[in-house]
């Protein structure tokens, strides 16, 4: 009986999955660069007084409505290097959600709630 409630189950979630679309392809990707500051200066045409971990800019593809998005971070020094993993996923978010954090570096008060943040602490700076 149990077997039948799991194939039941299964079934529902498989006809809640929304289907995507070709409009939700993005094409990632990663260029290693080990000076990330001058990459990113020269990407954004301007000088930063802050030290960049990473950034990422998008480009046309090649096939129409294509999106591309680059991402410019340094290649982790081994498995347990958490601040460039953190940088590159950092800059994955910004691929699929755009610029969510504020000039200061931190972020919108939307965001900061869909990432499990309160009120509270919506103004501590970001980490990267």
């Amino acid at each position: 009986m149990k077997l039948y409630r799991w194939i039941a189950l299964a079934a529902l979630a498989a006809c809640a999955t929304s289907q995507r679309t070709t409009d939700d392809h993005v094409t990632v990707v990663w260029n290693r660069v080990e000076d990330v500051q001058t990459v990113c200066q020269n990407l954004s045409h301007s000088k930063e007084v802050f030290a960049i971990r990473g950034c990422s800019k998008w480009v046309d593809g090649f096939r129409a409505g294509e999106r591309v998005c680059n991402i410019y971070v340094p290649t982790p020094r081994n498995e347990m290097d958490t601040q460039r993993f953190a940088t590159l996923g950092h800059e994955l978010m910004h691929c699929f959600d755009g610029n969510w954090h504020d000039r200061w570096g931190r972020m919108n008060p939307e965001e900061t709630a869909a990432a499990g943040g309160t009120k509270k602490n919506a103004g501590a700076a970001a980490s990267n």
